[in-house]
């Protein structure tokens, strides 16, 4: 049996890639396919659909976003690798709500444009579903990246982004109103029935 293993290309997760490499058996590099860690599930199921074994390395955000926008999905979580990252803010990375430190959330207009990074479209909407329940109304910004640079431009009121150091957040001069969502490492495949 031939398996293939979908690793992120972020240079910044070499010692969690390095360390699932080796739970897997150091598989040789030409089995190594290397992807952006959004496009992981993806790629996984793919393959899988067309007979090969592959697993692939990437964050429980990401996974959790596709599956939400893929329903029928059959990835499934083969390992979780707690994140522990003394550099993070929250000890892994955290999709967040953002806003200005001037204010808490419930200080703010109920109708708010909110600039949300495109690779968590899904996880914000079901998010802010629910403050939507409670009488907000959001006008909604996508963007693949510069969440930050639209806020401190006055192109919208909030931010949902994820929360890593907390550098940019703070050079932005923004604060965590909420966290939506704190993230794992995984390895994910495609469980025979």
């Amino acid at each position: 049996m031939i398996v293939f293993i979908v690793v992120p290309n972020n240079k910044s997760l070499v010692s969690y890639r390095e360390a699932t490499l080796s739970y897997l058996g150091n598989p040789p590099k030409e089995r190594i396919i290397e992807s952006r860690g959004e496009d992981i599930p993806f790629i996984v199921e793919e393959l899988s659909q067309n007979g090969k074994t592959v697993f692939g390395l990437t964050g429980s955000d990401l996974l959790k976003e596709y599956q939400l926008s893929k329903y029928e999905s059959k990835l499934s979580v083969i390992k979780t690798f707690v994140w522990l990252d003394e550099k993070a803010k929250f000890g892994k990375p955290t999709l967040c709500l953002l806003g200005t430190k001037e204010k808490n959330f419930e200080q703010l207009p109920k109708n708010l444009k909110v600039c949300i990074n495109s690779k968590y479209k899904n996880i914000a909407k079901r998010y802010l579903n629910v403050l939507e329940s409670k009488g907000y109304k959001f006008v909604k910004i996508y963007l693949s990246g510069s969440t930050e640079a639209a806020y401190c431009n006055g192109l919208s009121d909030l931010v949902i982004d994820i929360v890593y150091t907390g550098a940019s957040i703070k050079e932005s001069d923004l604060e965590v109103y909420d966290k939506i969502f704190e993230s794992d490492f995984l390895v994910i495949g495609v469980q025979d029935d």
